[in-house]
C-alpha cells in the first residue's frame, strides 16, 4: 500500500489564516487613522506658528507701521521662510495699536485642514477639518 503525502496546508486552513490577518488589518487600520489626522492638524498648526513669527519679522523687515496683511505667497517670497507646497493658502495679519502692543491673526489652509482666523501659538485643537481654502485677504 502506498502512502499519501501529507505535507502542506488544507484550503480551509489557508482561508482561515487570510481571514484573522483581514481582522487584525482592519482593527489596526481603524487605530492608526485616527492619529494619522491628529498628526496632520499637529503638521499644520505647528506650519502656522512658523509662518506667523516669519509674518513678524517680515513686518519689522519692511518696518512697516499699523495694520498689514501679509498673503502666504508673500511671506514665501520674503525668504525668510522655506516651503514649496502648492497646496497651502493663506494670510497673516499684524495689527499695532500704535503704543507697541501687537495682535496676530492667522489663516492657513493645506487643502484638507484649515487655520480660521486664531492667534498664535495655534494648537492642534484650533485646526479643523475643512477643505476650503484659507482667505489669502485676512479673512475677507
Amino acid at each position: 500500500m502506498k502512502m499519501l503525502n501529507k505535507k502542506g496546508f488544507t484550503l480551509v486552513e489557508l482561508l482561515s489564516v487570510i481571514v484573522i490577518l483581514s481582522v487584525v488589518v482592519l482593527i489596526a487600520t481603524n487605530a492608526v487613522v485616527p492619529m494619522m489626522n491628529d498628526a496632520k492638524k499637529q503638521v499644520l498648526a505647528t506650519e502656522a506658528n512658523k509662518f506667523m513669527l516669519a509674518a513678524q519679522n517680515l513686518y519689522v523687515k519692511n518696518q512697516a507701521s499699523g495694520t498689514v496683511c501679509y498673503s502666504y505667497s508673500e511671506v514665501i517670497d520674503s525668504g525668510l521662510i522655506e516651503k514649496n507646497d502648492d497646496s497651502y493658502t493663506g494670510s497673516f495679519l499684524i495689527e499695532s495699536n500704535g503704543e507697541g502692543k501687537y495682535s496676530y491673526k492667522i489663516w492657513l489652509s493645506n487643502g484638507v485642514n484649515l487655520v480660521d482666523g486664531k492667534s498664535p501659538d495655534v494648537s492642534s485643537q484650533d485646526v479643523i477639518d475643512s477643505a476650503l481654502e484659507a482667505s489669502t485677504t485676512c479673512g475677507n
